[in-house]
């Protein structure tokens, strides 16, 4: 280990995070035996302005980089001197991650070991209040000269470097930190790797928080350890940002996905974190209603603006509103031209239904059409009901339920997985919450993809039974 290699480095770039930005000067210098072996310094011309707040913060103008070399020119001096080194930096992956990114643009290959001098202090020397180049280096006396320089913060990093050496004389830490095989080598500088592992591999809820435990994104995956991995291996400027911004990680399990969205959209609603997208607005949903049309005839219809007397169900998307109507057509045989299926024709010839019930030829007589009619109505207002529909829990000893009050999403809760519950009292267990029109969407399109839906009628509560739907359920 002492022979080893290090290439500490540090960029100035365009400004942003990793996509787009551009390096403007680079400085390594390469350590071995604590000891400075190799230097390299230049200015690189980015091709594009420096902003203004980055040329205040730097000191590097647009002037300066005119006769600097592209970072094609100096890409294999970078190659050279960095082969077979350790790559290491303060807050590494953002060095990293636009070096590698400037080779990719030359389709060159960059892949080196990487070690970041944020996490190597945060393991020893704990308890700073901050563990930015500048704070770090107040703190225990380090010289910090030209900050905001390439060069300058270098060779700061290069002495912070050499303390933790001098912490470490057995490479206990160092050997540990460059052997990780799990997502500790892409957290972010302000998050602890105990915290990750563990995050559990269920189903629930996550919450990125800032420094003063705030959300700053929620999430719902089926495996959230696995979930969030993903978010530390994505590039985007937005991501890099909220990675930076992240000190910790929370998680509530819900056992079920359905319930896992319902959770995410209530949260992401209550506290309208800066990093999730704003909740797309629902829009008006497409209402299922029925009427007796001038030939006496029940017939359904769906409409998206208008008021009527009778409204049966909602549907956000027309095909979820065809694809019912579809269904109800061949399990109760009724005729297409009369469920809104078909307009401008005289008799069916539906592309998907073949066995009209012939009431468009008049080969039925009108009051048995109108009793197929009542008994669909009556199958739609099952779904209009009080319910509970059941869903495995967070643990194999419970299992969840989702109260629907009159076909709302008005709450949900856990109980024993057992045949002793008893539905009248599951709003013992009930933990009550404000319907949306997110909810709304999550229930109906929960309702119309779940196979096997296990459904609990609040009604009749000396029978419970299960029903599996198939059709247009399935």
């Amino acid at each position: 280990m002492k022979d080893v290699k290090f290439a500490i480095t540090d960029i100035e770039t365009t400004g942003g995070g990793i996509k787009g930005n551009k390096i403007t000067e680079i400085c390594v210098l390469v350590v071995q035996n604590g000891e400075v072996i190799e230097e390299y310094t230049s200015l690189v011309n980015p091709g594009t302005e420096i902003p203004l707040y980055i040329e205040t913060l730097t000191n590097i103008n647009d002037e300066m980089l005119v006769d600097a070399p592209k970072f094609a020119e100096i890409a294999p001096e970078i190659q050279k001197i960095t082969k077979d080194c350790v790559f290491v930096a303060h807050n590494v992956n953002f060095d990293y991650n636009i070096i590698k990114a400037e080779f990719g643009s030359l389709d060159m290959s960059f892949q080196r070991k990487r070690l970041c001098t944020v996490r190597l202090a945060k393991k020893l020397i704990p308890g700073l209040f901050s563990y930015s180049l500048g704070n770090i280096c107040t703190s225990i006396n380090i010289p910090h000269y030209d900050r905001h320089r390439a060069k300058g913060d270098c060779e700061a990093t290069v002495t912070l470097f050499q303390r933790c050496l001098a912490l470490d004389p057995e490479y206990e830490i160092f050997e540990k930190m460059l052997n990780q095989k799990t997502a500790a080598s892409y957290l972010p500088p302000n998050f602890k790797n105990s915290d990750f592992e563990k995050l559990p591999t269920s189903t629930g809820v996550y919450f990125f928080k800032d420094k003063d435990g705030i959300p700053i994104y929620i999430g719902k995956a089926k495996n959230i350890k696995s979930r969030v991995k993903s978010h530390f291996q994505e590039r985007s400027n937005r991501k890099y940002k909220m990675m930076q911004a992240t000190y910790s990680i929370d998680y509530e399990l819900t056992g079920s996905e359905v319930l896992a969205l319902l959770r995410e959209s209530a949260l992401i609603l209550k506290y309208f974190p800066e990093f999730n997208k704003a909740q797309k607005k629902v829009s008006r949903p497409y209402t299922l209603t029925s009427y007796h049309n001038q030939k006496g005839i029940e017939q359904f219809v769906i409409h998206k603006n208008k008021v009527s007397p009778v409204s049966w169900m909602k549907f956000y998307t027309r095909e979820e509103a065809v694809k019912f109507l579809e269904f109800l057509c061949q399990e109760f045989e009724l005729c297409p031209r009369y469920c809104g299926l078909q307009t401008g024709v005289d008799h069916c010839s539906h592309y998907k239904i073949k066995d009209c019930s012939g009431m468009c030829k008049g080969e039925i007589e009108q009051h048995e059409y109108n009793h197929r009619v009542s008994k669909a109505v009556d199958y739609i207002q099952q779904y209009e009901n009080s319910c509970l529909l059941v869903e495995k829990g967070r643990t194999k000893a419970e299992k969840s339920f989702i109260y629907l009050k009159k076909g709302r999403y008005a709450g949900y809760g856990y109980v024993e997985n057992s045949d002793d519950f008893n539905v009248d009292q599951f709003e013992d267990y009930l933990i009550p919450q404000q319907n949306s029109s997110y909810a709304d969407r999550i229930v109906n399109k929960y309702l119309s993809t779940k196979k096997n839906l296990t459904r609990l009628e609040l009604n009749q509560v000396e029978e419970i039974e299960e029903r599996e739907t198939e059709e247009w359920f399935g």
